[in-house]
């Protein structure tokens, strides 16, 4: 279904929608509503945007789960004692190297270059996340929590259905939907690739069509 032709079943559905008692035109909505949230999961969970590409691959757990750097140092903090340290995954600044703490749960850290005492090894080798062995390999795809109906909102009235996301998470999905650049953390920014987490598909356009066209003929037959 084309543009053009999106135009004239809005032109002739709208006058027969109007015609609906709101309780009607609501659960209308609602029928669209829950349609379309779970074809935008669908797609979510497919990787893909809504004109069918994939979405760009990530540098981030993906990645490291299969080829990540390691560096290990001697790291003096304030107060306490030398002690050995390990990261994977690491990136640096001028000022810190950070990355995946695995000596401390695998969290996220920064460490400061000039407390560290020594360098005695950078490693290119993959490294297994603690604990991964004999266990079967995590879903690494993008945004599994996203596309939950937790977080993946749908709200229906007479005047119509809406699908999207609310609040904080809203404004991660913003990041992602517009590839934007936002901060890693206090030192970083990343420049993200656009992945769309919503829109329309030809398959949802016509999906939509379908279900007007069964509910107002049955309407109209009644």
């Amino acid at each position: 279904m084309t543009t053009d032709d999106l135009e004239i079943l809005e032109e002739w559905v709208q006058p027969l929608i109007e015609k609906l008692e709101p309780s009607a035109r609501k659960t209308l909505s609602r029928q669209i509503g829950i349609a379309l949230r779970k074809s935008q999961q669908q797609r979510i969970r497919q990787q893909k945007n809504p004109d069918g590409s994939a979405y760009q691959a990530r540098v981030g757990k993906k990645q490291t789960r299969r080829a990540r750097k390691r560096l290990r140092f001697i790291y003096e903090k304030p107060g306490h004692e030398p002690e050995e340290r390990e990261i994977v995954n690491w990136i640096q600044t001028p000022q810190t190297y950070f990355g995946y703490d695995e000596r401390k749960g695998g969290d996220l850290r920064t460490f400061l270059k000039r407390r560290i005492v020594r360098v005695i090894e950078r490693d290119l080798t993959p490294v297994a996340r603690p604990g991964a062995r004999g266990k079967r390999s995590p879903d690494n795809r993008m945004f599994q929590k996203l596309a939950t109906a937790r977080y993946l909102k749908m709200n229906a009235t007479a005047d119509g259905a809406s699908v999207g996301y609310e609040g904080r998470i809203a404004h991660i999905a913003r990041i992602h939907q517009k590839g934007k650049t936002a901060p890693v953390n206090p030192y970083v920014r990343y420049d993200y690739p656009e992945r769309e987490l919503l829109g329309a598909t030809p398959d949802d356009i016509e999906m939509i069509h379908d279900m007007l066209v069964r509910h107002l003929g049955s309407d109209m037959d009644g």
